[in-house]
């Protein structure tokens, strides 16, 4: 990294008969930046964490989320997602969820927010048949965890669409043969949340998504790579164009499932990026990911989802207490997705006092392989002193904003502070 004192030349005006001085120049300092190899955790991407469990009719089966292993493992093996489905095998031939099995689901999403992880979260009533439940009673259910899914929607990095079939995956089912009933589902989870929904294939969404909801519903493909059309979730000739078309502007994540001509890394690595992939499951199907070798498995845990990186930022070295202030940021995105959350950017100084300071952008539109280019002026500080620059791209919930777990930390050398979640830009402004 280097820092590179700019002289700016001032602006004179002379007015004639009038001798002038001319002021100071004015000094600026821009550093540029390296890019890290680093492979570490970040909200919303990346491998996650699998886990399962079930609500049995006698009443056991229920494995509760260990805030702690979880913890551990965002830590240890980068993963800020957990993939949760909860089988409600229980309520089959019920209409009613009882109050101690909801408060088990609320108890996971306080083990989540604990352990400073998001869910990919899916909902089924069978892993063995196509037993599931018939349409007006999953309706029910979806109506009775909405108030969950309402007050966590903070924490849910994907609602998958779930209930129907077996594992939830909207094929091998026993109710729901016909399209009207599946919308009734689909529409019941829109109503449910605010949260990313997620179904299992394009002609789902083509057919059942509202075109005022299709940039919240993405795409969880768990047949990825096998095949010729990942196991009938591309049928039609066009498909894939159209997941290319639309996978920048919508969330798309899932596992593999079987080795084909296709799996190896020299594709994986070119749908990974055109099909813009923000998760995937990092232990199924092992065949699979064992061909991609450690240096294509290492490539795809650091691109899942966003990476942001800095390539430069300028600032003036010195101005007036209540002067003008311009800082110029260049960032890019070396991941295979934008990043699915919008959230705040935020320039922050830290010195005498603490003044931060909105940046007008939005980190969906930061596009893999694209240099996003940020100006943000302002009045400086009201008191002098020295004051450090950093970035910070907090979570949006107001509940996650000051966890440091949640916000977006920059693949570069020496800039990111895990105590604040901020990331410092090497940058000092005297306040004179």
């Amino acid at each position: 990294m280097r820092i590179l004192p700019v002289v700016a030349a001032a602006t004179v005006l002379l007015l004639p008969g009038v001798a002038c001085a001319a002021p100071p120049a004015t000094t600026s300092t821009t550093r540029t930046y390296d890019a890290s190899d680093a492979d570490f955790a970040n909200p919303g991407r990346g491998f996650f964490s699998w886990s399962e469990t079930h609500l049995y009719a006698d009443g056991t089966g229920w494995a509760p989320l260990d805030a702690d292993a979880l913890a551990a493992a965002r830590e240890s093996e980068a993963h800020s997602v957990v993939y949760r489905i909860v089988y409600l095998e229980r309520y089959r031939d019920s209409d009613t969820l009882a109050a101690a099995d909801l408060n088990l689901i609320k108890a996971d999403f306080a083990a989540a927010r604990q352990a400073g992880v998001k869910l990919v979260l899916r909902f089924a009533y069978t892993a063995d048949d196509d037993a599931d439940a018939p349409v007006a009673r999953v309706v029910k259910h979806i109506r009775q965890l909405a108030p969950l899914l309402t007050q966590n929607a903070d924490l849910i990095t994907a609602l998958q669409a779930g209930f129907v079939g077996r594992w939830g995956e909207w094929y091998y089912t026993q109710n729901f043969a016909a399209w009207p009933d599946r919308r009734k589902v689909i529409n019941a989870l829109l109503a449910a949340t605010t949260a990313p929904i997620q179904v299992r294939t394009p002609e789902i969404k083509k057919r059942l998504v509202p075109a005022a909801y299709a940039a919240r519903v993405g795409i969880h493909d768990d047949c990825f790579l096998a095949g010729t059309d990942d196991y009938g979730t591309f049928p039609a000739d066009t498909d894939f164009a159209w997941m290319a078309a639309q996978s920048p502007s919508m969330l798309v994540g899932g596992e593999t499932c079987a080795p084909s001509d296709r799996s190896g890394w020299a594709s994986a690595s070119s749908e990974l990026a055109a099909y813009h992939w923000t998760y995937l499951n990092p232990s199924f199907n092992t065949d699979v990911l064992t061909s991609w070798g450690a240096d294509g498995l290492a490539e795809a845990s650091r691109r899942l989802g966003y990476r942001l990186s800095l390539v430069s930022a300028a600032a003036p070295s010195t101005v007036k207490v209540n002067g003008a202030v311009t800082v110029r940021l260049t960032l890019t995105n070396q991941g295979y997705a934008a990043p699915a959350q919008k959230r705040p950017v935020r320039l922050v100084l830290s010195g005498p006092i603490t003044q931060s300071v909105m940046i007008p952008a939005d980190v969906r539109t930061w596009a893999p392989g694209r240099t996003v280019a940020l100006t943000v002026s302002f009045t400086a500080p009201s008191k002098a002193g020295a004051y450090d620059l950093a970035l910070s791209l907090p979570d949006p919930s107001t509940r996650l904003a000051a966890t440091p777990a949640y916000a977006i930390r920059l693949a570069n050398p020496d800039t990111w502070n895990p105590d604040t979640g901020t990331n410092p830009l090497g940058l000092t402004v005297t306040v004179k």
